[in-house]
Formats: C-alpha cells, sequence, structure tokens
C-alpha cells in the first residue's frame, strides 16, 4: 500500500518532545541550532535535553545535521506531509497484515457513518 507521495520509509513513531522539535524544523525555512529550538519551544525545555534529543533523533535518521564552528545546525530529513504519509501507509500496512478484513469492515462502518461512498 502506497499513497501519493511516493515515500517509501517505515514510520518512526514520534514522542512527545521529538514531535515538538520536529514541528519546529517543520516550520523552519532554515537549518536550526538547538539554542533556536529551545526559544522556539518557549525555554520549557533546558538546552542539554534538547542537543541529546537531538543527537538521538540523528541516530535514528530523522534529521540530517551540518557542523559551523562547534554548533550542529538541525533539518527534517522529511517534509511533514512525507513523514505523516510514511507513518500512515506504515500503519495501514500493520493493521491489513493483522486484522485484513475487519480492518476493510471498519472502514466501510466509518464510511457509512460519514456517508462517504467506499
Amino acid at each position: 500500500m502506497s499513497c501519493d507521495c511516493n515515500c517509501n520509509a517505515k514510520c518512526k513513531m514520534l514522542g512527545g518532545l521529538e514531535q515538538k522539535i520536529m514541528d519546529a524544523l517543520w516550520h523552519s525555512t532554515t537549518a536550526q541550532k538547538p539554542s533556536q529550538i529551545v526559544k522556539t519551544l518557549g525555554n520549557s525545555h533546558a538546552y542539554t535535553t534538547i542537543t541529546t534529543v537531538l543527537k538521538r533523533m540523528f541516530d535514528k535518521d530523522l534529521v540530517t545535521r551540518k557542523q559551523k564552528g562547534n554548533v550542529f545546525y538541525y533539518t527534517p530529513v522529511q517534509d511533514k506531509s512525507t513523514y505523516a504519509c510514511g507513518c500512515l501507509d506504515d500503519l495501514f500496512e500493520r493493521l491489513f497484515d493483522s486484522y485484513g478484513d475487519e480492518v476493510i469492515a471498519s472502514f466501510n462502518r466509518m464510511a457509512k457513518l460519514q456517508k462517504i461512498e467506499p
């Protein structure tokens, strides 16, 4: 199963802080250093917490980084739409693999409730 955005990556579900960091990166037009992300998040998390989470996100291939001087600048590997598409593809694939007919019946039931033709 694939969507129109041609994404092929398996979804890496994000934790709460990872989601906030990704949202900050997705909303930025330029690569961001950790201190900028801390500021974007309203200084609600310590600089060291953000750098630790960014390092882990880099290790998971969610973000890329480039070093300038002694600071890393981060960008998302995928845009938000492509990432979401990959997550949905992965979710649907796992649901169909595990529950097949039950998933189809549930989608049909939801479509009828929403008056959508399947």
